[in-house]
């Protein structure tokens, strides 16, 4: 079975405007590697996962004296569970 093209997150470019790496955010959400890729690749995401990412990109925004994101605004597909 072929597996479905997804459409990618915004995650990568709200990464690359900020500055940050894949590694920089796994350090801040205390995730893996893969989960953030996967996220980036438009691939389903646990809820947990991806609010431990929203978090660590607004702590970034907070410190840059910037409006945080919503949930919604980054695009993940989240896992049904």
């Amino acid at each position: 079975m072929r597996q479905e093209r997804r459409k990618p997150s915004v995650l990568r470019q709200v990464r690359k405007e900020l500055d940050l790496t894949r590694e920089d955010i796994v350090r801040r959400a205390r995730i893996s590697a893969s989960t953030i890729r996967n996220a980036e690749l438009g691939r389903t995401v646990r809820q947990r996962s991806a609010v431990q990412i929203l978090t660590a990109i607004n702590e970034v925004l907070r410190m840059r004296q910037q409006p945080p994101l919503t949930l919604e605004a980054l695009h993940l597909v989240l896992l049904e569970e």
